[in-house]
């Protein structure tokens, strides 16, 4: 591969890891003033999607300019959305695989079990201080990251058969997780945030997941069968 291909592929995993990353800090804790200002002001991803590109303009516009009394309330929906802190009749988006694929919609199931055992076949571990479940949106999103990471690594030594591989398992885990679930969560969140960022995070974190695994795809060579 050529050296100025390897450099293409390099930025692009790095920039995919941002997002990634970005994405996971968002459902992990609710919001605050530092991560406001990155994520208003600092935070730059270049697409050739106008949809998505779109989506990230409304995404940042939800918090220029947040003062305190914004980022209360910000909290305020994070938990009620999230963790269903509030009244009894409002909408939530619950972030576990595992409540939109297991046949009852509860904690702990077949989903938890195949992310964490991923996990640990790639000798990765959840971060001890989140407390949630395998199966969060914030950990898996993080899980693509470090694999995006672990590709721009295996890049910048020439090992471009590792390099391959993982990016073949970051769409396997796209496809066999991800995108499993997060059109619905995703719909759910839109519904409960009713306005404002996180109903603009539910828009860019769907089109984003979509557009990334239509490019692993392009990338492999296709969809798989």
């Amino acid at each position: 591969m050529e050296a100025e291909m390897i450099q293409g592929l390099m930025a692009l995993m790095e920039s995919r890891a941002n997002v990634y990353r970005v994405l996971s800090r968002c459902y992990r804790e609710e919001m605050d003033e530092r991560f406001a200002t990155e994520l208003s002001e600092g935070f730059a991803f270049e697409s050739d999607d106008e949809g998505l590109n779109a989506a990230l303009g409304a995404l940042r516009a939800e918090l220029l300019g947040v003062d305190a009394d914004g980022l209360e309330q910000l909290a305020v929906t994070f938990d009620r959305v999230f963790f269903g802190m509030g009244p009894l009749t409002a909408r939530h988006a619950f972030p576990y695989e595992s409540v939109y694929t297991s046949d009852k919609g509860i904690l702990m199931q077949d989903a938890y079990a195949q992310v964490a055992r991923t996990y640990r076949e790639h000798q990765l571990a959840k971060d001890a201080s989140f407390t949630e479940p395998e199966d969060h949106i914030a950990v898996e999103l993080a899980f693509m990251a470090t694999l995006a990471d672990r590709t721009v690594a295996f890049l910048a030594r020439g090992a471009e058969e590792a390099a391959d591989e993982t990016v073949r398992q970051q769409r396997a885990f796209a496809r066999g997780h991800l995108l499993n679930w997060i059109d619905r969560f995703c719909a759910d969140l839109r519904i409960a945030a009713t306005g404002g960022f996180y109903e603009a995070l539910a828009v860019f974190t769907l089109s984003f997941v979509e557009a990334d695994a239509g490019l692993l795809d392009e990338m492999l060579g296709g969809a798989p069968s």
